[in-house]
């Protein structure tokens, strides 16, 4: 099995740019929405976002754990159970993703 390699890599000359690229991918801005209001298991993204396939929400989570939005917690139970949540870093989102729904409203 091949580890994921991020397709576009970020770059450091432009801050917008490089604050849009974390945030930016089919799924990144509905599971950063769902991650600031609480923490979820992937099931509950899953079940959230039924067209988004398993593959993809594991590819974009990865990316988001990388650039340090979120963590991801393994509980030591059976059956296994695996969190997501949002970092202090991703927290800060809060502010910009209030912002783009206040934007969406007027659109």
């Amino acid at each position: 099995m091949t580890t994921y390699q991020r397709k576009t890599p970020i770059k450091n000359d432009c801050n917008i740019e490089k604050a849009l690229l974390v945030i930016s991918g089919k799924w990144k801005p509905a599971i950063l929405s769902a991650l600031l209001k609480q923490n979820l298991r992937l099931r509950d993204m899953q079940a959230g976002l039924p067209e988004a396939t398993k593959r993809a929400l594991t590819q974009q989570l990865k990316e988001m754990i990388e650039d340090g939005l979120i963590t991801k917690k393994d509980f030591q139970q059976f059956p296994k159970k695996t969190e997501y949540s949002m970092t202090s870093l991703g927290k800060k989102l809060t502010v910009v993703f209030k912002e783009l729904d206040h934007f969406g409203n007027l659109l």
